[in-house]
């Protein structure tokens, strides 16, 4: 092992206490700041308190070193033992016995070829020398990895096991140079990216847990397989629905807390039984447990049914009319103490109806400013309302470029401000096809699509996202 400590005095104690206790041990005060390169040692032993909030990264250039060391840390200080754990390192105090770092230096030595999933990793774990990542060494290293220790890939992907596996552009070339077995070819057509490494060693075909376990650590090492906390990317439509169900879900957790039944289902004081069947069949088209534990979730799946059952109380009670006198009677008392956008005076509601009406009339007949100006009524009315504020930020885009702002400047700003507003909600058609607009002025005709066919699969009957649809040329999803 290294010893690699800047201080002479601790290092040659280590040095020669270590050497004593049967271990190989050198110290090297010049490796202090991270590989100097010299030897192949299976552990190394570093100053946290030295390194501060370096630790993390000078320890991932030792775990890159071609004998793929594992790292043990020595520190007290609140910064070593805030990085410690970020670093994925054992922390040890200077004054620890010589039998506890004896017992870390061993079960460091035991797991460091756990400790990543990288192309030297692979090939240590293997029994292979080192060698560059090339084509030419990927078939030999596929073959001796198929029978390396299960402990190593199941200790690397503990730390991964709620993370999302997406293949990369690496995968279709093992495809295309057919190094891959044919059930690992069949198991590579479940990693699409909207699976999480738990679910998918869960599986159990086409390969059995460990034999999947053992796949998906190689062909992470190899660089085939991407694994994140969060969607990768919105590449394809079943990742896009993914990733914005999971931030749906996140931000109605937030939106949610010390609110009112009626910001649950999205509605007025002034919603009769209709109003509140509807909103409820269109909170559950996005919210409904039926409808989100189709899809990983990774660790929001807890959210999903208490966030259903407040929808479920929240109908319940609105449509009771002698439930809904004694919700009333309560929410009088605690108004001060909730959040609501929308339990508020009936006669506002009215006022704001009105001045969208006129607002959206003026938009259709190209009157932007006196659309504005209607809109921005509607908002001091009802502030929060999706369709009246996504209408008002269309509206806004227009004044802004009919005034010199560039256009696609304008659009994000606007656009950022519309997708942070509906965040969390239930689907909102009108304000959807504004989203869209501004997705397209942007030059983000893609978004523009997917708004659009959200709205549509929530009310096919919106002329205005029929029309923009097929002026986009939208395919459906």
């Amino acid at each position: 092992m290294l010893i690699a400590l800047a201080d002479v005095g601790p290092g040659v104690q280590l040095e020669e206490q270590l050497n004593q206790a049967g271990f190989t041990a050198r110290w090297d005060a010049a490796q202090a700041d991270g590989p100097r390169g010299g030897g192949l040692q299976q552990v190394v032993l570093v100053d946290a308190d030295h390194l501060g909030n370096r630790l993390g990264a000078v320890a991932e250039q030792w775990r890159d070193a071609p004998s793929v060391p594992g790292v043990i840390a020595l520190g007290t200080s609140p910064t070593a033992r805030e990085n410690a754990p970020i670093a994925r390192v054992t922390l040890i105090a200077p004054t620890a016995k010589l039998t506890t770092l004896g017992n870390a230096i061993k079960e460091t030595a035991k797991l460091r070829l756990a400790s990543g999933m990288r192309w030297n990793v692979l090939r240590a774990a293997a029994g292979l020398p080192p060698l560059p990542d090339s084509p030419a060494a990927w078939q030999p290293t596929l073959v001796a990895a198929r029978k390396v220790d299960i402990e190593i890939p199941r200790s690397a992907l503990r730390w991964h096991a709620m993370h999302y596996a997406t293949p990369t552009a690496r995968m279709d070339q093992l495809r295309e140079e057919r190094l891959l077995t044919v059930p690992e070819l069949e198991a590579s057509q479940h990693l699409d990216g909207t699976r999480t490494v738990q679910t998918i060693v869960g599986l159990g075909r086409p390969l059995d847990p460990q034999a999947m376990a053992r796949f998906l650590w190689t062909m992470t090492s190899i660089g085939a397989l991407e694994l994140t906390p969060e969607v990768r990317d919105v590449a394809t439509p079943q990742r896009r629905l993914l990733d914005d169900l999971r931030n749906h879900l996140r931000a109605r957790s937030s939106r949610l807390g010390q609110s009112t039944f009626y910001d649950v289902l999205e509605i007025t004081p002034l919603a009769e039984y209709p109003d509140i069947e509807e909103a409820y069949r269109i909170v559950g088209s996005r919210y409904a447990p039926a409808s989100l534990l189709q899809h990983d979730l990774s660790e929001l799946k807890p959210l999903v049914q208490p966030m259903w059952e407040l929808v479920e109380k929240a109908r319940s009670v609105l449509v009771d009319h002698a439930q809904r006198g004694r919700y009333h009677d309560w929410l009088r008392q605690r108004m001060n103490d909730l959040k609501t956008v929308w339990a508020i005076d009936p006669k506002a509601v009215e006022a704001a109806k009105a001045m969208f009406v006129r607002g959206q009339k003026s938009l259709g007949e190209g009157d932007v400013h006196k659309a504005m100006s209607e809109l921005a009524g509607a908002c001091r009315h009802f502030p929060g309302n999706p369709d009246m504020e996504a209408n008002l930020a269309w509206a806004r885009y227009r004044v802004q470029v009919a005034s010199g702002r560039d256009r696609v400047e304008a659009a994000n700003a606007e656009r950022k401000a519309v997708e942070d507003l509906l965040l969390g909600c239930r689907p909102w058609p009108r304000a959807l096809v504004a989203l869209a607009l501004l997705c397209a002025a942007a030059g983000d005709a893609d978004s523009a699509r997917w708004h659009l066919h959200i709205a549509l699969q929530t009310d096919p009957k919106v002329p205005a996202a029929a029309q923009l649809a097929q002026r986009l040329g939208m395919r459906r999803y």
